[in-house]
């Protein structure tokens, strides 16, 4: 590459128009979190749901995209690409701009190939809510699942984080569901319908009450 430009891999979050031949894209990568840039002309391979090499010149919040060279295409269609706009969505209105968040790309990158390959998608929203979120709350992050009951119920406090709790009162969730999440697994199928009340709950606790737009798609 030439000197100047920043290299990295990432995906398109969003894209809108700037001006003729113009647009902004809200991108994820691997080295600078999410960050936004400039492109020129078509870019036909610019497009959300596409891994990038990416190059960008400039600095500021609006450097202008140079290479954006596909690597790894994930045909999403149907209820697939509503979940994936969803993800999308969530970390354009949860993530800070500019602060590298490493498990954050790998995260969304899994989803999409999961739902490429036609996995549920309530499962697999739920691995991917939690990955995306426990990074950005230590109360999540240092959850260790081995000391998780499985057959305790859990609520989660914004000051003290995880703790026990009565069951099904308030917004909870069984220990075996809460130990799968942590550990990157699948929730038992049973305890999908409290998980995703659960993981609603806890995404609208850290939204400060801004609704999500694509939800009401799901």
């Amino acid at each position: 590459m030439s000197a100047g430009i920043s290299v990295t891999q990432g995906v398109v979050l969003h894209a809108r128009p700037l001006r003729e031949n113009s647009r902004i894209l809200d991108l994820l990568t691997a080295e600078s979190g999410r960050l936004s840039a400039v492109v020129r002309g078509k870019a036909g391979s610019v497009q959300p749901f596409v891994l990038l090499d990416l190059g960008w010149r400039g600095r500021g919040e609006l450097p202008t995209l140079s290479v954006a060279e596909q690597q790894r295409v994930f045909p999403l269609t149907g209820r697939s690409l509503v979940c994936g706009l969803y993800l999308n969505e969530l970390i354009l209105r949860l993530y800070p701009r500019e602060a590298p968040i490493p498990e954050a790309l790998p995260a969304l990158l899994g989803a999409y190939a999961r739902l490429a390959a036609g996995e549920r998608a309530d499962t697999v929203l739920r691995r991917a809510e939690w990955a995306l979120l426990a990074p950005l709350d230590s109360g999540m992050e240092h959850v260790d699942p081995e000391e998780l009951d499985p057959d305790a119920w859990y609520r989660y406090d914004p000051e003290a984080g995880l703790e026990p709790a009565p069951a099904g009162r308030g917004a909870t969730i069984p220990g075996a569901a809460l130990r799968a999440l942590v550990s990157g697994h699948d929730v038992p199928d049973n305890q999908a319908r409290v998980s995703r009340d659960f993981m609603r709950w806890l995404i609208d606790t850290h939204l400060a009450g801004r609704p999500l737009r694509t939800r009401g798609l799901l």
